[in-house]
């Protein structure tokens, strides 16, 4: 039977606190960790690279591992709850060990051991804390709700950490000292708010699987289910292109609109946005569903593009107001793919008897940092394309191909990637009449 009870504020904004929590490290590290190892900690960009390619590995095992293995525990605090419970204070110890910066001469190996062991630490709290979504209601509407806070509040960390660490880092006297500061401040916040959403939050379902999967198996498991598949292929493409964006704003305000200053600005105008859009895609969704809603805001994200792509050197302030509604619609990706998500496991449970939260949410969770690090390559392999190099932007003299290219990077790729991503949502087949199916029994 379908679960109608209304989740409380209470369990809203402590279940989006662990976001806030998990978010502050995690941004972190997206954001300063090549500036840390190659400005701070004295490794290479070669080795800083590696060392990013050899994490993605891991990752690509250790998510959906630790994914199927919280689907096999009972305790007395549910299946998912435990790992927030145990795995808070590693997760804090393992960022401050990242950037501790000591003065050792195995710094390859000491980063790329921290490396690994913040990405597992990360894994074995953030994939069963998206897992609670499925399990702590069954209603549609709740679940959007629900993760409207976590979004908001993941916004609000993107922000807290683009305008705070570079200055906290900045007020010690050596960078060694600010990032070593930096590590205990937020991991310690990440404990924190990682231990009050264990505290605030409830588990109303268990997952009733068999013994231990089989990598074959697991495969099967999720190969089975299509509409997981599109909604992953969906992410993969829309993140990678948003990740082309926010690697490209850089470049563009430096080079083309000679506004470098206003980088800052544009990027806290996107998330804004993104914010304060939360709640009325939330009310549009309750008109049209999630899936058209979802289209809607990747719709009018690829929109806000085209003028960038034609007008060749607009104003700085036009091009942030253009980002200001870009936001407004790339706030859907912060809330559709984790409320339609829970429904592909519904799904499956109803095709297969078996629910498997954990095992979809770790391969969900890799998605997430496959579509990144396709959105990294893409742009990297695009920027050499179009003749960029440091040495030429160093000394002002890219040509008007070079600034063209980065033009057309920022712009018309990403519309590519988005518009098959609108594809894939367009067939993904779970619409809420079937949702109702899911819950008769």
């Amino acid at each position: 039977m379908q679960d109608t009870e209304r989740l409380t504020l209470k369990t809203k904004i402590g279940y989006a606190l662990g976001d806030f929590g998990g978010s502050i490290p995690f941004q972190s590290v997206t954001l300063f960790i090549v500036f840390y190892f190659t400005d701070v900690f004295g490794l290479s960009a070669a080795a800083a690279g590696l060392i990013f390619a050899l994490a993605k590995l891991w990752n690509a095992v250790c998510d959906p591992a630790i994914g199927s293995f919280s689907d096999r525990i009972q305790t007395r605090w549910g299946q998912k709850r435990p790992f927030l419970l145990f795995g808070a204070i590693p997760f804090g110890i393992s960022f401050f060990l990242l950037v501790a910066a000591p003065q050792i001469e195995a710094k390859f190996v000491y980063a790329l051991i921290t490396f690994l062991l913040f990405s597992t630490a990360y894994s074995i709290v953030s994939v069963p804390y998206g897992a609670i979504t499925a399990s702590i209601s069954s209603s549609p509407e709740e679940r959007s709700g629900l993760t409207a806070w976590r979004m908001a509040f993941a916004i609000l960390a993107i922000l807290f950490v683009g305008g705070v660490t570079r200055p906290l880092v900045d007020s010690f006297s050596t960078p060694q000292e600010g990032f070593r500061f930096v590590g205990l401040l937020y991991g310690i916040m990440a404990a924190v708010f990682t231990l009050i959403t264990f505290g605030t939050t409830f588990e109303r379902s268990s997952v009733s699987t068999p013994g231990h999967l089989k990598l074959a198996e697991r495969l099967r498991i999720v190969k089975k289910n299509v509409p997981f598949l599109l909604l992953n292929a969906a992410i993969i493409v829309h993140l990678a292109a948003i990740t082309v964006i926010a690697t490209l704003v850089n470049y563009y305000f430096k080079y083309n609109l000679q506004s470098e200053a206003l980088t800052p600005v544009a990027f806290v105008a996107l998330f804004i946005a993104a914010a304060l859009a939360l709640p009325l895609w939330l009310k549009v969704e309750k008109k049209i569903g999630r899936k058209l809603t979802f289209n809607m805001g990747m719709a009018l994200l690829s929109l806000m593009l085209i003028p960038l792509l034609l007008i060749k050197n607009p104003n700085p302030f036009f091009v942030i107001a253009v980002m200001i509604v870009a936001g407004a619609g790339m706030s859907t990706i912060y809330v559709f793919p984790w409320s339609m998500v829970p429904s592909t496991i519904d799904y499956s449970e109803w095709n297969t008897g078996q629910r498997h939260e954990g095992l979809f949410y770790g391969f969900f969770y890799f998605s997430f940092k496959a579509a990144a690090a396709l959105g990294g390559l893409l742009a990297g392999l695009g920027l050499d394309l179009v003749g960029y190099s440091a040495s030429a932007g160093a000394t002002g003299t890219l040509s008007d191909n070079t600034l063209t290219g980065i033009r057309i990077l920022l712009t018309a790729l990403p519309i590519v990637l988005m518009l098959a991503g609108i594809v894939f949502v367009h067939f993904y087949p779970i619409d809420e009449t079937m949702e109702q199916e899911f819950h008769k029994s």
